[in-house]
């Protein structure tokens, strides 16, 4: 048989073998030598389109049970605990056709994390003492989202399609789609399900591994051929999506949170088949454009738009949904008809023109350098991907797929185009106070649905092309030939390349990952940007107005493989710049020019400020543990107060104020910059001259120091936190007492241990809440640890008696581990120390934090590690014993509840942030 060859890039060292083993089961190895972790998926064939009608939620339900118990490894969450000892993370996910388990873990260990993984699949329990348990958390899971606006969205659409396709079935399930039947109890249905589908012939396995490609081809054999085989019978989709009167309508939705959006969706079939030419993210690039003379700037120049994008929608087997999303002003809310017809005008100039081949073949340059100089990504990412890859491509494209682009025929462009018509169009008006008549099922999201008029249809079906429409023009970022640095110009560390009283330059040439990208940072320290609440609103809001003005100018550089980000941070503003190195340093002295002469325009001002008013009104309404969390660093972080508190300045905010605000927020100030990747020195010294010269009319200032809370002395406090939903939420965050290498090893040890037994503990055996966990949680670079947990059965006093039950008997349990179990322990968190950096980004982003930490040794976790190495059994549990005693120096931050503790302190925000100031 001849051996179908895996086209990689020049760039990716691994090496890869496909196989079949005898019981059908797909799959690929991949020796990757220098990885510092094994990883394997397992992606099966069935989704929630599988779900029996009478049965809606069971294809997630069984991705749940799959965990819970196997005939070799019987203990629940016994494979979870085992990844996590061994310095790895595991997951799964239940998509509409498909289901993916993925698990990375230390290379030591993969053979006997695969075995379990293996029993996983081909021996599971599905215990029946586990049902009820795991019933309830997918119920939990259900109730968390239902004031999640995507889902309630979601659920309008699933209701007004086709009801004979599967689409139109509940995914997640609950407690009534999941009950016990008198015709088949919810586990029978449980085993039906699982030996229909989870038959090895359905399935794909990826291992990704520095072992040999042999050694891995025997493990798959040894464990894996165990999986069951047989027969599936299955139809491929053949339903439409649409019926005829569900095309041509206009859907009327009323969201949660207030938003207002326009969305035109057209029915496409299954464009799987088209993968080679990449055709319909082609035509979403060129309606998405937003240079001169794009669907984007005309919109927003007549004030009917703030953002425009295009190309994403539902996909399957058989259907495409190909959307065109505006979010809208109030303006925009009066002239949706006007915003459909130039959409009809922009898309009659794109069937009207010839195929525009200069623009598809910049798409088809920017793709092959993409694949050409391919980043690495984690083992975890490899496998997962290439497991779904599978699926989709023949054996030769599975990881060429992605970027396999080649030049079309004209008539398939044409056929693609074809299908953008009135009549195939959906539209969908997303906003409050709309005239509403129903009410979804399971989200009870109000709706309605009307037909479109025939006579806009008709004059849509006759449109012409707007003479202020045109297609995107030569990029002018775009460069022709790129360089790479040779491997001896890398550099181990940044070095202080040049400092002065308004500039400090990092510099670090990087050739490690062939790359031809670069990043480079700059913190601007802006002291008038921090002097009250009031100026922090206002900062905020002039971000949002300057990412709005520059968006247009520089969208060029966005679709030439370069890109930028413009935030709040710290004591100022942050850029980001990064994507190919050549033309970078132009793009970022472009985005500072246009910081240097931004004019604040009246009416984006008052747009965008109603919009900021919208977005930090909307807070309330997050997840209660994102409301607690945010409380907390509120409270914690001077420089970042509650959005209550900018909220007030902010809608007191004038326009002559926010004026002398912009022009007086650049003097004085100081950059702090990091260059990074595939740049020679002389470019990093271009760079020091062109923002020296920037500098130049501007005063200097030192970088600012950024100021801190301290929680020391306060003794545990209980703070009760009103949210909007009805949930209920409890965070108990833990500070260290200092800094030092040593609190940070002790406070990371301690999450990695307590995260799966928690989760274990009070979500599985417990089923207190969906969402459980723990964290380590920084704060001002000050160690701490954190346990959260969402519940919407058990009230806040129930879940801090669960957790302080729980660290009690953990504490046990930790007197009682031999001294061998306690240094796999640490060496399951020292492996992820150690992690070496997998992409020229995860290596920017780590340096960067280093020097904004002042780590400028760069030497911080080979510290903590070491710290780690020294830490002993009896310090450790002396540290567990210290986080319990009644004083520590806690915050609890509930929804609700008065637990009866005399050594707890209950108060409110306004007196703990005044008693943390004091103390400051």
């Amino acid at each position: 048989m001849k051996k179908t060859e895996i086209k990689q890039s020049p760039n990716d060292k691994k090496q890869y073998k496909h196989l079949v083993l005898s019981n059908g089961l797909a799959v690929l190895l991949v020796h990757q030598p220098d990885a510092e972790k094994s990883a394997a998926a397992l992606c099966v064939r069935a989704g929630h389109f599988d779900d029996p009608p009478e049965r809606q939620g069971l294809a997630h339900f069984t991705e749940h049970m799959l965990f819970l118990g196997s005939q070799k490894y019987p203990i629940a969450g016994s494979f979870q605990n085992f990844v996590s000892h061994h310095g790895g993370n595991n997951n799964a996910w239940t998509g509409t056709e498909h289901s993916t388990y993925f698990f990375d873990i230390d290379t030591d260990y993969f053979a006997d994390g695969l075995q379990h993984f293996a029993d996983m699949f081909s021996a599971p329990l599905f215990a029946e003492n586990y049902i009820e348990k795991e019933r309830q958390a997918i119920e939990a899971e259900f109730t968390l989202k239902l004031k999640d606006d995507g889902r309630r969205i979601y659920q309008v659409h699933k209701e007004t399609v086709n009801p004979a396709h599967p689409f139109a079935k509940f995914s997640v399930g609950n407690l009534q789609t999941l009950a016990d039947s008198p015709q088949q109890s919810l586990r029978d249905s449980l085993l039906g399900f699982y030996q229909q589908y989870y038959l090895a012939n359905q399935m794909t396995l990826v291992l990704v591994a520095p072992d040999t490609l042999q050694a891995q081809q025997s493990w798959a054999e040894q464990w894996f051929a165990a999986l069951p085989h047989g027969d599936c019978p299955r139809d491929w989709l053949e339903q439409p999506l649409y019926l005829p009167e569900q095309l041509g309508i206009e859907l009327l939705i009323e969201p949660h949170k207030e938003m207002h959006k326009l969305v035109l969706t057209f029915a496409l079939p299954g464009i799987q088949r088209w993968y080679p030419y990449k055709l319909v993210s082609f035509i979403a690039h060129l309606l998405g454009d937003e240079g001169p003379g794009s669907l984007y700037a005309v919109l927003k120049s007549a004030g009917w738009i703030n953002q425009l994008s295009a190309g994403g929608g539902i996909d399957g087997s058989n259907f495409k949904d190909f959307s065109i999303s505006c979010e809208l002003t109030q303006a925009g809310m009066a002239a949706t008809e006007q915003i459909i017809s130039m959409v009809f005008q922009y898309l009659a100039m794109l069937q009207q023109a010839p195929f525009p081949a200069q623009l598809y073949r910049e798409r088809q340059q920017l793709l092959h350098w993409s694949f050409c100089y391919q980043e690495p990504s984690t083992t975890e990412q490899t496998a997962t991907e290439l497991a779904v890859n599978m699926h989709h491509y023949p054996v030769e494209d599975i990881v060429f797929g992605d970027y396999r682009m080649e030049t079309p025929p004209e008539s398939l462009y044409r056929e693609i185009l074809s299908y953008f018509q009135p009549d195939t169009m959906r539209l969908m008006l997303i906003a409050p106070g709309l005239n509403c008549t129903q009410k979804a099922r399971w989200y009870h999201t109000p709706y309605q649905v009307k037909a479109i008029p025939a006579s806009f249809l008709q004059s849509l079906l006759q449109a012409t092309p707007s003479k202020q429409l045109q297609l995107p023009e030569a990029n002018p970022y775009l460069v022709h030939e790129l360089a790479l640095l040779p491997a001896s110009a890398t550099r181990e560390k940044p070095e202080c390349l040049y400092q002065d009283q308004s500039l400090t330059l990092w510099f670090k040439p990087d050739a490690d990952f062939h790359t031809p990208k670069g990043h480079i940072y700059l913190q601007l320290s802006l002291p008038h940007s921090i002097q009250s609440c009031w100026h922090l609103a206002a900062t905020r809001l002039w971000v949002e107005l300057l990412n709005d003005e520059i968006q247009q100018a520089f969208y060029p550089a966005s679709t030439a493989g370069l890109g930028y980000s413009l935030h709040v941070q710290k004591q100022g503003i942050s850029l980001h710049s990064y994507g190919l190195s050549n033309n970078q340093i132009q793009l970022l002295l472009d985005v500072l020019q246009h910081i240097c002469h931004f004019k604040i325009i009246p009416g984006r001002f008052a747009e965008l400020k109603q919009q900021l008013m919208r977005h930090w009104r909307d807070s309330h309404k997050n997840k209660p543990v994102a409301s607690l969390f945010s409380q907390l660093s509120a409270l914690l972080h001077p420089l970042n107060p509650a959005i209550d508190m900018l909220l007030v300045e902010l809608e007191a905010m004038q326009l002559d104020d926010f004026a002398n605000f912009n022009q007086q927020l650049l003097q004085p100030l100081h950059i702090e910059a990091f260059m990074v990747g595939n740049w020679q020195p002389h470019e990093a010294m271009e760079l020091q001259q062109r923002l020296s010269g920037w500098l130049a009319d501007k005063a200097s200032c030192l970088p600012l120091s950024v100021p801190e809370r301290s929680t020391r002395g306060l003794g545990p406090v209980w703070l009760t936190i009103d949210v909007d939903h009805h949930d209920h939420a409890l965070v108990i965050y833990l500070p260290a007492q200092d800094k030092s290498p040593q609190h940070i090893a002790r406070f990371m040890f301690a999450n990695h241990l307590l995260a799966p037994r928690y989760f274990q503990q009070l979500r599985t055996e417990q089923q207190l809440g969906y969402l459980v966990g723990t964290g380590y949680v920084p704060v001002n670079t000050l160690p701490g640890l954190a346990f959260y947990i969402q519940s919407p059965t058990a009230d806040c006093v129930q879940l801090y008696h669960a957790t302080i039950d729980f660290y009690r008997a953990l504490l046990l349990e930790l007197e009682s581990l031999n001294q061998q179990e306690f240094e796999e322990l640490k060496q399951g968190l020292m492996s992820q120390l150690q992690d070496k950096d997998t992409s020229l980004s995860s290596r920017a982003k780590r340096l960067w934090l280093a020097i904004g930490q002042d780590d400028l040794q760069f030497s911080l976790t080979q510290q903590i590690t070491e710290a780690l190495i020294a830490l002993t059994k009896q310090e450790f549990v002396h540290f567990f014993h210290q986080l319990l005693s009644p004083d520590y120096d806690a915050i609890f931050l509930a929804t609700d509840g008065v637990p009866r503790h005399s050594h707890l302190k209950f108060t409110t925000s306004a007196e703990l942030l005044s008693q943390l100031d004091d103390a400051s």
